[in-house]
């Protein structure tokens, strides 16, 4: 019997400190659900707030101020340079604002979606995951009038994508898992690839991927390197998390049902050199070039966002400086054709 007792103290005692590891960052919000960061300037989608707002999170108490209003029940965001992609859920279309307007107007991008949920850039297609309609599908940007072109159907209700390399992961959100196709196949086929339970949102930060699980309350992880990915847990007890968001070790999560967004602190399980000893990135942070010692032929790279989104790409050698003056600033992925990845600040 003693041997109960102290087993359960130990359990409670997890428990509790898995709840304590959140900190409430801004409450009173209507519904928040993706979230997306430029530099401290954290911009939620409020669905039944029909807005976007942001915060400052170097504020001691941050207060979420109105960036663009009006919109129809918008979901998910992303952002690509000035301009912020929203998913507008209720009109079923994809929208965006300049964030540099005093006072920004939201444009149609593309309409006649289904439900319109997650999105991912590569280059300059933007895929979409239509939730009512069972798909994914993709534009091209860079068109005066972009029309949606189906990439993979029959999905079950898809919410949010992540990109590496030429994989595009899929949060299927009544399907209970993360599936993920080849983008560069013909007529992609879907693989399940890890179990989850009501999966709302997905974030890749360099080899894993964090999982906004809805239906279990909580916020999990997997390795995508690993040849039978398992989910591990970050957080629990969380009500339902609708969206994440990472800058530095700082994971900020939101909640629907408590209209707030808190944070936690991880550790992120990157290795900063994942080739050799001999490898170095520096200077790390920086402002405007990153370059390497070590490298003893010339590699393709690429770099993508906390989103998955590839925000630039090229080809490096050793001492050779990239230029990420255009980034904004924050957490980024640095990864190579190999599959290993590092991370830097771009300050």
């Amino acid at each position: 019997m003693k041997q109960i007792y102290v087993l359960t103290t130990i359990l409670l005692l997890t428990c509790i400190n898995l709840i304590a590891q959140t900190t409430d960052v801004v409450t009173g919000l209507s519904i928040p659900q993706g979230m997306v960061l430029n530099g401290n300037d954290l911009y939620i989608a409020e669905v039944t707030g029909s807005k976007i707002s942001k915060i400052d999170i170097t504020d001691a108490t941050p207060t979420a101020i109105d960036v663009v209003t009006g919109l129809n029940k918008p979901r998910q965001l992303l952002l690509n340079g000035n301009d912020l992609y929203i998913a507008e859920e209720g009109g079923n279309k994809i929208s965006k604002i300049d964030i540099t307007d005093a006072t920004p107007i939201a444009i149609d991008v593309v309409t006649d979606l289904s439900n319109p949920q997650g999105m991912v850039l590569n280059g300059n297609d933007l895929y979409i995951a239509e939730s009512t309609g069972s798909k994914i599908s993709k534009i091209d940007i860079t068109d005066a009038i972009p029309t949606a072109i189906d990439v993979v159907t029959d999905l079950s209700n898809p919410r949010q994508l992540v990109l590496s390399g030429n994989d595009l992961y899929i949060a299927e959100l009544t399907g209970n898992k993360i599936s993920k196709i080849d983008i560069t196949d013909t007529t992609p086929t879907t693989t399940d690839v890890v179990t989850a339970n009501f999966p709302n949102f997905i974030m890749l930060a360099g080899n894993e991927i964090y999982i906004a699980e809805e239906g279990a309350s909580k916020i999990s992880k997997f390795d995508i390197t690993d040849t039978t990915p398992t989910t591990t847990d970050i957080v629990t007890n969380l009500g339902i998390p609708a969206g994440i968001a990472l800058k530095d070790n700082t994971l900020y999560i939101s909640l629907i049902l408590q209209n707030k967004i808190v944070s936690t602190q991880i550790t992120l399980s990157l290795n900063e050199n994942l080739f050799t000893e001999k490898i170095r990135m520096f200077p790390n942070p920086s402002s405007d070039f990153i370059q390497f010692s070590g490298l003893t032929k010339k590699v393709n790279y690429k770099i993508f966002n906390t989103q998955g989104s590839i925000i630039q790409n090229g080809t490096t050698s050793n001492q050779e400086e990239i230029d990420i003056r255009s980034l904004t600033n924050g957490l980024y992925f640095l990864k190579f054709d190999s599959g290993n990845t590092l991370k830097f600040l771009k300050e």
